[in-house]
């Protein structure tokens, strides 16, 4: 069976880096994930506590490549235009996602209010939310309460991440994160 492909930003990349699962999520999920040389760029550093001092660990995405679970992709030389375009309204990670969406027809993944609405307008499907991807994986991987909610936790303080309020699986993150 055909792997399915999800563009990503670079803020679900580093949610999904920060969950420590990525090869995990992309085989139990059946995808290849696939993010664009500028969003690759700006994925940086997730924040690790080693002996009670916080730490910069950079992310290298590099790592996950010769796989099937991520593709790092440059654009072509037809995509530059719309990109260009694009990086005048968002930032240029998202720009680069949404170019390479509308000329091959990839879903992607973000959570960045502008990009999501760009999206709306330039007639891409409504892109995944960070807590979307992990609530299908979870599901699918049928994780226990516990490990759901480390895998949350550890997205949350490693990449200072917090869903939107508008986020449609938040009450899901925020059962599986309150403290038990």
């Amino acid at each position: 069976m055909p792997r399915r492909k999800l563009l990503l930003d670079a803020c679900v990349a580093i949610n999904l880096a920060a969950a420590a699962r990525l090869d995990q999520i992309a085989g139990t999920m059946q995808v290849t994930f696939i993010i664009v040389a500028q969003a690759a760029s700006e994925a940086g550093y997730l924040r690790d506590i080693v002996k009670g001092t916080t730490v910069l660990t950079p992310i290298n995405l590099d790592q996950f490549a010769p796989s099937e679970s991520l593709e790092i992709r440059e654009l072509a030389p037809a995509e530059l235009a719309l990109y260009l375009e694009l990086a005048s309204i968002v930032d240029d990670g998202e720009a680069a996602t949404i170019a390479l969406a509308i000329h091959h027809r990839i879903d992607l993944a973000t959570d960045d209010r502008r990009a999501r609405r760009l999206c709306a307008e330039r007639g891409v499907a409504e892109p995944m939310r960070t807590v979307a991807l992990l609530h299908a994986y979870a599901e699918a991987a049928r994780l226990k309460n516990d490990d759901v909610r480390q895998m949350l936790i550890q997205v949350r303080d490693r990449a200072s991440f917090q869903p939107a309020r508008s986020d449609p699986h938040l009450k899901w993150w925020n059962d599986h994160i309150r403290d038990t």
